[in-house]
């Protein structure tokens, strides 16, 4: 599969509004090859992809900026209220996986074991300024976060009759995140 989505958004400034993503995936049933000859085995999927999509998870217009219309000694006065920054633009997550999807014994036993990685890029975070500056501070695109790891996950039917059925599910899953 493909995909590809290009994205507007008022929340940034008309030069930095829009973003593009996409993703691409796949799988292989590997039990569906003719070389394959397991009658154990009911399916055996490889699979991968990799994605990108963006955050806009901001309030609007904050690459403007605003103030703030005060009485000061009987006089029109403008006092700074937000500090805008023309410069944000969208926040990046990317997502790349690939795992494999099994089933055993006529469905008794299901499964996928799946490594990830998930990379956030220009993200979107309160930039604090010391009060003297007159703002107490921005939006910006400062950081990046990284989250990998594997997830293992187990179904198996301990008894499974006719009128009556007894499954367990197990999940393990590691992360690792910068």
């Amino acid at each position: 599969t493909v995909s590809y989505m290009r994205q507007a958004s008022s929340k940034f400034s008309p030069d930095n509004r829009w973003g593009n993503f996409w993703s691409i995936g796949g799988g292989w049933l590997i039990n569906k090859e003719s070389w394959f000859n397991v009658s154990w085995v009911d399916e055996l999927k490889l699979k991968a992809a990799y994605g990108e999509n963006g955050n806009d998870g901001i309030d609007s217009y904050l690459y403007l900026n605003y103030f703030n219309i005060v009485n000061s000694n009987d006089q029109v006065s403008l006092t700074p209220s937000s500090l805008g920054n023309p410069d944000i633009t969208w926040e990046k997550n990317g997502k790349f996986n690939v795992g494999v999807d099994f089933s055993l014994l006529n469905g008794r036993i299901t499964g996928t074991v799946e490594y990830y990685c998930n990379k956030t890029s220009d993200m979107l975070s309160w930039y604090p300024l010391p009060p003297s500056y007159g703002y107490s501070g921005y939006y910006a695109n400062v950081g990046n976060m990284k989250n990998t790891g594997i997830e293992f996950d187990l179904h198996g039917d301990i008894i499974r009759t006719k009128d009556f059925t007894w499954n367990a599910y197990v999940n393990f899953t590691s992360n690792h995140n910068e």
